[in-house]
């Protein structure tokens, strides 16, 4: 029997049996999340499931109690944010992490490795707009912008990592209903053109089936 060609590629990022206790509140128990290069994965649930949680744990903000993480078929220790972004793991947070007082172009380039200066950060934000539908003003200050064009900044500064796995936690929840649909064309242009695993974390059915393609759905901290 032939198999697919999916299901031979080894998945963007795995998580098995993945386990947290918070005293005596379990917020995951035995979790396990498998997500494809390419693919748009729905992280759904209420508030509460479990959902943040388990993303934080991949993003090396908190340590698992127990439970296996691999990237690209690898396992892997993600032991801080800097051990995630090195293995090509970003994050939208829900509540962003922007300076309101500086410009786009030195919120983008805060705490990325290396120098760059400001012509050239200048210059590949607009190249980052320019490709992903994701125009923004390099020289404005953040604290002038509205909450959709501060989200598309956050985007930025993710994918100025090149990441390979791209996570975004209810990034809908500000934005307006033609801003949540540009999202949406951004995230497909992400995974379906170029490769990369997202993982959009909800708790609206209506949008994880219009945007997803496959989804794990969340309850009391288990799938």
């Amino acid at each position: 029997m032939t198999v697919p060609a999916v299901e031979r590629v080894a998945p963007a990022v795995e998580m098995v049996g993945i386990t947290k206790r918070f005293g005596s509140v379990v917020a995951c128990d035995g979790v396990s999340l498998s997500v494809r290069p390419g693919e748009i994965h729905g992280l759904l649930g209420r508030n509460g499931a479990g959902k943040t949680t388990l993303m934080r744990i991949l993003l090396g903000l908190v340590a698992p109690d127990a439970g296996t993480i691999r990237v690209g078929g690898r396992e892997v220790e993600v032991r801080d944010p800097r051990t995630a972004a090195e293995l090509g793991i970003a994050m939208v947070h829900q509540h962003f992490s922007l300076v309101p007082a500086l410009r786009v172009w030195e919120n983008v380039v805060l705490g990325a490795p290396g120098r760059l200066g400001r012509d050239a950060a200048r210059r590949r934000i607009r190249e980052l707009g320019e490709r992903y539908g994701l125009a923004v003003d390099p020289d404005a200050r953040v604290e002038t912008l509205t909450t959709g064009e501060r989200q598309r900044v956050e985007i930025v500064k993710c994918l100025w990592r090149d990441p390979s796995l791209l996570v975004l936690d209810e990034p809908t929840s500000v934005l307006t209903l033609a801003e949540s649909r540009e999202l949406f064309s951004v995230l497909r242009r992400v995974a379906g053109d170029e490769g990369r695993a997202v993982i959009l974390i909800s708790h609206r059915l209506d949008e994880i089936r219009h945007a997803t393609d496959r989804v794990t759905v969340m309850r009391d901290g288990a799938v």
